[in-house]
């Protein structure tokens, strides 16, 4: 009988299920993740787990005993000296098992076996607000709070442009008094010219006038002058 019996036989004979699990341990470690049933999953993460620790362990025997399950070298070597220092800070759980759902074809439920390689250590938050000032004061930086004698010069800087600003809306009052008055100027001088244009003009219709009545005058003098003859 085969009372408190852990080991399953997942309807193989022995030979054939110790070199099953021989090459799907062998293929975990080379390719870091493989697909295959529940069941051989868990019987799988015995044996991974297992060749784990004999690498943690490091020695001469430890890796005879590995090479006992892996017969391939190459794959022992890595085991030994690239994927230990992935476990240094775990004490157990070096596989992680994700389940898929059912295989197409006979419904058998299929899995993830993977390799967990992150590590333990938690990425620290960035203090802020209080914790912030809190750290600032234990280095020995304390904020210093300003004198009045600091803060009255910002004052009389602000009352300075208000100052200077009343030349300039004088300046241009002025400037816009200024503008009728040369606005009238420009009027009466057009108006001038206007007046002697039209002076100008009539003194040309007088001449013109006086040219016309000498004219006549002095065709009708040689017609006096035959009738003399």
């Amino acid at each position: 009988m085969r009372h408190r019996k852990r080991t399953r036989r997942l309807g193989r004979t022995t030979p054939h299920r110790q070199a099953m699990m021989r090459n799907m341990v062998a293929s975990l470690f080379q390719h870091g993740r493989i697909i295959t049933t529940d069941t051989r999953a868990k019987e799988l993460r015995r044996l991974a787990d297992r060749m784990v620790t004999l690498a943690k362990d490091g020695s001469l025997h430890a890796r005879r005993q590995a090479l006992t399950v892996i017969r391939d070298r190459d794959i022992v070597a890595k085991l030994f000296e690239e994927l230990k220092q992935k476990f240094v800070s775990r004490n157990g759980g070096y596989t992680r098992i994700i389940k898929i759902g059912p295989r197409r074809g006979d419904a058998a439920l299929m899995s993830y076996v993977e390799l967990v390689t992150e590590s333990l250590e938690r990425p620290k938050k960035k203090k802020k607000g209080k914790a912030a000032e809190v750290a600032a004061a234990a280095a020995g930086v304390i904020p210093q709070a300003k004198t009045a004698s600091e803060e009255e010069p910002a004052e009389t800087k602000e009352e300075v442009p208000s100052e200077a600003g009343q030349p300039a809306e004088a300046e241009t009052e002025k400037v816009g008094e200024s503008e009728p008055e040369t606005s009238s100027e420009e009027e009466s001088a057009a108006a001038e010219e206007a007046s002697e244009s039209s002076d100008e003009s009539v003194e040309t219709e007088d001449s013109v006038q006086e040219e016309e009545q000498d004219q006549p005058e002095q065709r009708e003098t040689p017609k006096d002058d035959d009738n003399t003859q």
